[in-house]
């Protein structure tokens, strides 16, 4: 008896490892719809929509290993030529003028409701796993509704509700959570384009849950995978790079 027992909890706990493997191999084919490998560059545009103007911020990217990121502020003038760094979920940011980098948290707010980790971070599964997966229906297709919880103290948010194509693994749209488990805002993945070989989305519509008047748009351009040197990626370098 005592036998079976040990035999029926091996087989549980061999069930529920593949299962949770499985669920995060579908968060990985999601991912890789994003991200066109582990190390690339990309320039990014973002624009805050608000009743009174816009405000128009753009970036050069290099991620390596997809934990590690470096952001170059490109315009407008007054920003140009601060640079973040991200390595796992610890971030510094460079200014000018400054002796040395400061140590910033990946959830601060950059620009209306996108964060530091949103504008330095591609991918989902290094900072969120796997909860739940379910089938349904969104936007008039069949879709995989999959939550995540995050699995670092640095994650950006606390939790996640994703929507993506169940044939393609496509990206339809994300709400973010906070500790709280108060609704932060909701993105949109649109303008979907081949891009090295997949179909990629390039413009991220970011909604905030408070202010309906007010909206985010983050356009991906210039995609490409390239090499970037490890040694660039270190808090001690960052007054020695320069913006591309």
């Amino acid at each position: 008896m005592k036998t079976m027992l040990l035999t029926l909890i091996a087989v549980f706990f061999c069930i529920g490892g593949a299962f949770a493997q499985s669920n995060q191999g579908i968060l990985e084919k999601i991912d890789n719809i994003r991200a066109p490998g582990k190390t690339f560059t990309f320039n990014l545009k973002v624009t805050v929509h608000t009743p009174e103007k816009e405000q128009v911020t753009e970036f050069f990217v290099r991620t390596k290993d997809s934990k590690k990121s470096l952001v170059f502020y490109k315009s407008p003038a007054s920003e140009k030529g601060k640079i973040m760094l991200m390595v796992d979920d610890n971030m510094w940011i460079y200014m000018p003028g400054n002796r040395r980098p400061i140590r910033i948290s990946p959830q601060q707010q950059i620009l209306g409701r996108v964060s530091n980790s949103d504008v330095a971070r591609v991918v989902f599964n290094l900072d969120y796993s796997v909860d739940s997966v379910k089938n349904g229906r969104i936007d008039n297709k069949d879709a995989v509704n999959i939550s995540l919880k995050a699995r670092t103290a640095g994650a950006a948010y606390s939790s996640i509700d994703v929507w993506a194509e169940r044939e393609t693994y496509k990206l339809i749209k994300a709400d973010f959570f906070a500790l709280s488990g108060r609704l932060l805002k909701t993105t949109h993945y649109r303008g979907y384009e081949t891009i090295l070989d997949a179909e990629r989305p390039t413009i991220l519509e970011v909604r905030d849950s408070m202010k309906k008047d007010e909206y985010t748009v983050m356009q991906y351009s210039n995609m490409k995978v390239e090499e970037t040197p490890e040694t660039y990626f270190q808090s001690t370098y960052m007054e020695r790079l320069s913006p591309r």
